[in-house]
């Protein structure tokens, strides 16, 4: 019996990640099958300075941001990748993306990464964009960057 294959996709609701998705589906169907894990984060950035109190309004806020994520972000995804012989998975988190996707990624042992990408600046003349970018250092399992 061969290992049923798992890939990752870092997606924000956007027409670049809903085409990487798509793409790890179609991977998937051509592999007979698998778990495609579909990879939500809001941003966080641990060097802001703020009090107590505005700690607990940015974890309220990071709290509704979760559960909208996953209400109306990661459901019509769902809804909308399902496919026969495919298991659709999603994880929400707060935190810098491509160190929770690569860390998804050893967590779940994942045979692929793949990630849309937005570009600006220098990494857009190189065709990346910082996630991606981050995520091709990071991660240690192959990356499909979908343009």
């Amino acid at each position: 019996m061969s290992k049923k294959v798992t890939y990752i996709v870092g997606y924000d609701g956007g027409e670049l990640s809903m085409r990487a998705a798509e793409l790890a589906v179609d991977k998937l169907k051509i592999r007979g099958g698998g778990t495609l894990l579909l990879a939500y984060v809001v941003d966080w950035s641990e060097f802001e300075v703020m009090s107590v109190e505005e700690l607990a309004v940015r974890h309220s806020q990071h709290m509704e941001q979760l559960e909208s994520a996953e209400n109306d972000i990661m459901v019509p995804a769902r809804e909308k990748l399902a496919t026969d012989g495919i298991t659709i998975e999603t994880n929400v988190q707060v935190g810098h993306a491509a160190d929770i996707i690569s860390a998804l990624a050893e967590e779940h042992k994942a045979d692929q990464i793949f990630i849309g990408h937005k570009s600006s600046g220098f990494l857009a003349k190189l065709g990346l964009g910082s996630v991606a970018y981050s995520i091709l250092q990071k991660a240690k399992v192959p990356v499909t960057v979908v343009p």
